[in-house]
């Protein structure tokens, strides 16, 4: 069974390769959008709100970048984990790059993240679907569009 479980993973993972999120000048594994007239504030404030209705919670920011993390799901655990505890986490980094005046390219990095209890740090896996999480990041944006509108 556990022989099949990694069959299919790697079936996944292979076919998932040649996704169209991995390619067009964004670069390997992220969603990306490109947000204008607002400030960064707002668009913290909108990306932690955003991301905590998708179930992620607010881990930190620092300049350029926020972090957001929920548990791992049964494909995160089956490709990455050690089949036994639920011990992954899927960990979201939301770059907010500044491209002059009120215009801002937000990209969201995906890596499936290891808890490796008794250790001194977690494991972080890149997650080649990355790309997913650009829902979220449309979401952001129109909401941002929403509230410049009203």
């Amino acid at each position: 069974m556990i022989s099949l479980l990694r069959s299919l993973a790697l079936l996944v993972v292979l076919s998932c390769a040649g996704c169209k999120s991995m390619g067009g000048g964004i670069p390997n594994g992220q969603s990306q959008v490109t947000v204008t007239g607002v400030v960064q504030s707002q668009i913290e404030d909108k990306a932690e709100d955003v991301f905590y209705r998708y179930g992620f919670e607010f881990k930190g920011a620092a300049g350029d970048h926020m972090e957001f993390e929920r548990a791992g799901g049964v494909m995160d655990t089956v490709l990455y984990g050690n089949w036994q505890e639920k011990d992954m986490s899927t960990r979201v980094t939301l770059y907010i790059v500044p491209k002059g005046g009120t215009t801002y390219v937000l990209r969201a990095r995906s890596m499936a993240v290891r808890h490796t209890f008794g250790a001194d740090e977690d494991t972080q896996l890149f997650d080649v679907q990355g790309g997913k999480y650009s829902a979220i990041l449309k979401k952001i944006a129109q909401e941002l569009q929403a509230e410049q509108t009203r």
